[in-house]
């Protein structure tokens, strides 16, 4: 293979890490509300299209991307209830058309575990995550399902509620390491999501979301890349009702702001089943 296609393919592929990292799940209503003593299963149906991408300034870079990505995440999730473990595996499928290129199968795992602290006003939950390279990976395509690196994310989630209305926040920071064989290191990502809830009836709320990201510059052969870091704003709503079993949330986001990344439109369907 000659020099420029082997300097070609990671290169392809680092920008989609790039371009698909801002799909982290939005905060969503109780995500870190105390819970009672249980073992939960969750569902998260989401699909992300983008036509959009921008450059660092946030104009326009491609207008026909055509980046559509559906997947479906299954979590255990275990309350003690002080202390919280859960597992995510996820499936995807990821079509990018102006590369003619799509993938599918098994993503990267998380594992996860954390513990309130014993604070009476508001739930507060410290929780760490490590994302493993379980997914499928093809270091010959640029489109790809997993990610091939490791990730650790220590993250904080608050709620709390007053009367008829509730908050719902997170902050996360992802340290995301190299990817060995393509010899590529996206940046690490800190991020802020919030949720405010209206609660309509006892099992129906509604309420605006918003989610912000900023990550540091990437790295390319153990060299940064200027003026690659990325920033993405998205806003958008959730939709809650509870069953008599289960509960469901609807949450849209749209990306309002984006520098070198995706803008596009993000759709999920959570459930949450109580053992």
């Amino acid at each position: 293979m000659r020099k420029s296609s082997v300097f070609v393919i990671p290169t392809l592929f680092l920008s989609l890490i790039v371009l698909t990292s801002n799909l982290a799940f939005a905060v969503n209503f109780y995500d870190g509300a105390r819970a009672p003593k249980a073992l939960y299963f969750l569902t998260y149906s989401s699909v992300y299209l983008a036509e959009m991408t921008t450059d660092a300034k946030g104009d326009t870079k491609k207008s026909d991307y055509g980046l559509a990505k559906v997947d479906e995440l299954l979590r255990l999730c275990y309350y003690s209830p002080d202390f919280v473990a859960t597992a995510l595996v996820p499936v995807g499928y990821m079509d990018v058309r102006s590369l003619n290129q799509d993938a599918f199968g098994l993503g990267d795992i998380n594992l996860g575990a954390g513990y309130f602290l014993p604070v009476k006003q508001v739930d507060i939950l410290p929780m760490l995550f490590v994302k493993f390279p379980t997914g499928e990976y093809d270091s010959s395509k640029s489109v790809n399902i997993g990610s091939h690196q490791y990730d650790i994310r220590p993250m904080v989630f608050f709620y709390k509620a007053f009367g008829d209305f509730s908050v719902d926040a997170v902050a996360k920071y992802f340290i995301r390491l190299k990817n060995s064989t393509a010899d590529l290191s996206p940046g690490d990502e800190f991020h802020l999501q919030g949720l405010l809830g209206y609660n309509v009836t006892d099992r129906f709320k509604f309420g605006p979301s918003v989610s912000w990201m900023i990550s540091r510059n990437k790295k390319q052969y153990g060299a940064e890349v200027n003026d690659s870091g990325r920033e993405t704003i998205s806003v958008g709503a959730d939709v809650y009702y509870r069953f008599s079993k289960i509960s469901v949330t609807a949450t849209y986001l749209y990306d309002a702001h984006v520098e070198n990344s995706t803008k596009g439109h993000f759709f999920q369907i959570k459930t949450v089943y109580r053992f």
